[in-house]
């Protein structure tokens, strides 16, 4: 057997760095961040726990790391957008976050319970900021574009019936009414 070449080497490193951020993702989500031990999500992940520390230092860096990498999922949608019309982009949004909450719930539990946890996201401040200005930003022209005469406010307030169901959904579960909630978003936005 042959050695690896460093583009395989490379690969694996990728793929392993990936499995402990989905596992701790899932680790954080179902258990809390503070419950949530390095050595439980090596476990978990099925590597030891030098290995997980080789990828990252502490928990703190496992958690930077998972905000970037839902950060980076976020900045597909950007690039699926090009081209497309303002209710198509807002269509394209919607869309893609009723599909988040039916086959990620535990990634909307995660980023829930980090929202309402200040004391464990002091060190990610700058890093949500940021991505809280660069989601609002593309709201507000997409509403600009709309002839939205508030066009902030409306971008804010679209991401507020946002998280508003993704909370409905996360406290009442398989009885929320999920696709209802998307049919009156597009009611709402002539969609």
């Amino acid at each position: 057997m042959s050695p690896r070449s460093t583009e395989q080497n490379e690969a694996q490193r990728a793929q392993t760095r990936l499995l402990i951020l989905e596992t701790a993702l899932k680790a954080f989500a179902e258990k809390g961040y503070a419950s949530a031990s390095i050595s439980y999500i090596a476990k978990e992940a099925g590597i030891s726990k030098g290995l997980s520390y080789h990828y990252f230092k502490n928990k703190e860096d496992l958690l930077v790391g998972i905000f970037e990498m839902l950060a980076g999922m976020a900045d597909g949608l950007e690039a699926a957008w090009e081209g497309k019309t303002p209710r198509e982009k807002l269509a394209m949004a919607i869309e893609m976050t009723f599909q988040i909450l039916k086959e990620q719930p535990q990634t909307v539990r995660f980023m829930t319970a980090l929202a309402l946890q200040p004391e464990v996201t002091s060190h990610l401040k700058a890093l949500i900021e940021a991505q809280k200005l660069i989601n609002i930003k593309v709201y507000e022209e997409i509403f600009t574009e709309l002839n939205y005469k508030e066009a902030e406010a409306e971008a804010y307030a679209f991401g507020a019936l946002l998280d508003g169901v993704a909370l409905g959904n996360l406290a009442i579960g398989n009885d929320y009414p999920l696709d209802t909630m998307k049919k009156v978003l597009y009611a709402k936005y002539d969609l």
